[in-house]
């Protein structure tokens, strides 16, 4: 099925209710990283003017500064209502669950090929940062559904994938860690050592 990633998906922007909050994990665009969402536990007296949009579970985050950056996240695993997020995130969502699943979406959207085309089209745009919107960039985006199971088939073959490119980095991670306490046992080992 050719159809338009606007026919498929909205950008929300409905505004977080701060009533009868004291405080809310606030969101930026450098607490979302390839997948993952951190942010602060602010008072709302001190958040920021751009801390305003409400999400939900299964939104796509995914900034409109600098795409090549990889500032975004599928919101899963955490309680969307003690979050509210900057105004220069997308909350993008998914229309229809029955024609397009959200992670085969969030897989095509944060692919090399897509990320290239939206760091592309940012670049292409005078200001002051290198910038993308939903109306511009994404929704006339064409693309060609396969039908919702073969979505699925296709995001169990990638989330295999994914999983293991996460275990290798986890394990690269922690050699790298051994390596340095190694060099610096090494290194304070020697430094006591007399020189004659």
């Amino acid at each position: 099925m050719k159809c338009s990633l606007g026919e498929l998906i909205e950008s929300v922007s409905k505004t977080y209710d701060l009533k009868n909050k004291k405080s809310v994990t606030f969101v930026n665009t450098g607490d979302v990283f390839d997948g993952s969402i951190s942010g602060n536990e602010t008072k709302i007296k001190d958040l920021p003017g751009q801390a305003k949009k409400s999400i939900e579970l299964n939104d796509i985050l995914f900034s409109e500064i600098r795409p090549k950056n990889k500032r975004f996240a599928l919101v899963t695993g955490i309680d969307p209502k003690n979050y509210v997020v900057s105004t220069k995130l997308m909350v993008l969502r998914n229309k229809n669950n029955l024609v397009l699943d959200t992670n085969y979406l969030y897989f095509y959207l944060t692919s090399p090929l897509m990320l290239a085309y939206f760091q592309s089209e940012a670049e292409s745009r005078s200001g002051t940062f290198p910038q993308i919107t939903f109306r511009e960039n994404v929704a006339n985006i064409k693309i060609d559904l396969p039908p919702l199971i073969e979505q699925r088939k296709i995001v169990q073959r990638l989330s295999v994938v994914n999983d293991k490119v996460k275990l290798n980095n986890q394990i690269n991670d922690n050699l790298i860690a051994i390596s340095k306490a190694k060099w610096l046992d090494l290194l304070s080992s020697t430094s006591t050592t007399e020189v004659v």
